[in-house]
């Protein structure tokens, strides 16, 4: 093979802005790169050239778990029990009535004493403020399992029952090993065509060398692509610089924001919109350029041995 420098080869991906770009793109939510970024997908030099095959599979979940969390406090264990469970109960009823086949569970979290300080006032001496218990506090956690996109109605069944700390929701996929099978297929076909196209570069059939590859997998779930937005705008008029000027409160929010497509080879669903799971596949390939050199054969070794007349004299092995 002729000795020549493998010049590095980059694939790159511009991503293109549309118009409609919300306010996120606003006052201090503004983000606009003024350098495309490249994803280097492929490197070489003389020795070797390393392929790299990304991927992403967007995936709807089969199943979303809700938590919420209840406290009730109370002067004793009967009554705080008794109000706990009555809530409880009543939150199961009206779930059941939205989908029977959603699945409620409980989670004693704590049950502590609450307290309150006593003060007391003696004579020729300061207030003494003494800590004794004034009731009990109870937390538990409702897990409500269900399948279809219910999350509303239960978020209004247990408003209307004085639970309304969602504390997070889970989404759950039950196909991770087909989605792993089908991001390798097309990553396959992915590397086959550039490896027939960079053999057509380089001039040489790259499918008969020597190769190693590794690969690796990775997860994100919608509650780990959410990220935070202001709507800010701030007033342009004048105004006396010695006057009182009250700002308003600006509105916080957050918006599902998923990993984009520009630095990754392929994806497959691409046109999912509502949160969803990624999975993602990074497959490398190093493709050894140069032949491995003959080991030369190592040289016999020669014996001497000192005669009577001391002289040297090869001993035959």
């Amino acid at each position: 093979m002729k000795n020549f420098l493998l010049p590095l080869l980059i694939l790159s991906f511009f991503h293109a802005t549309a118009q409609e770009a919300g306010n996120v793109n606003h006052g201090r939510n503004h983000y606009r790169p003024q350098v495309q970024q490249m994803s280097n997908t492929t490197t070489g030099n003389s020795d070797e050239i390393r392929i790299a095959i990304r991927g992403i599979y967007n995936e709807k979940p089969t199943q979303f778990s809700a938590t919420f969390s209840i406290v009730q406090v109370g002067t004793s264990l009967e009554e705080i029990d008794a109000l706990m469970n009555e809530k409880i109960t009543a939150i199961k009823a009206g779930i059941k009535a939205v989908d029977p086949t959603i699945e409620v569970l409980t989670d004693m979290i704590s049950f502590v004493p609450v307290y309150e300080y006593e003060v007391t006032k003696k004579i020729f001496s300061k207030k003494t403020y003494t800590e004794k218990p004034a009731g009990y506090e109870m937390r538990k956690n409702l897990i409500i399992k269900y399948k279809s996109q219910v999350l509303d109605k239960i978020v209004s069944v247990c408003a209307a029952n004085e639970v309304y700390d969602l504390v997070k929701v889970d989404y759950v996929i039950t196909n991770l090993e087909a989605i792993q099978a089908k991001l390798q297929a097309r990553s396959l076909e992915e590397y086959t065509a550039k490896l027939k196209y960079y053999s057509q570069v380089l001039g040489e059939d790259l499918a008969l060398k020597k190769k190693t590859l590794s690969e690796s997998y990775n997860l994100v779930y919608p509650v780990e692509s959410y990220s935070s937005y202001t709507a800010f705008s701030r007033s342009q008029l004048p105004h006396s610089r010695n006057g009182i000027v009250n700002d308003m409160a600006k509105n916080e929010t957050s918006y599902y924001n998923p990993v984009m497509v520009k630095t990754h080879d392929f994806v497959i669903n691409p046109e999912v919109t509502e949160p969803s799971v990624q999975v993602f596949y990074d497959l490398y390939v190093t493709v050894k350029l140069k032949k491995e050199e003959d080991t030369k054969p190592t040289d016999k070794k020669t014996v001497y041995v000192v005669t009577a007349n001391g002289d040297l004299k090869p001993l035959a092995l």
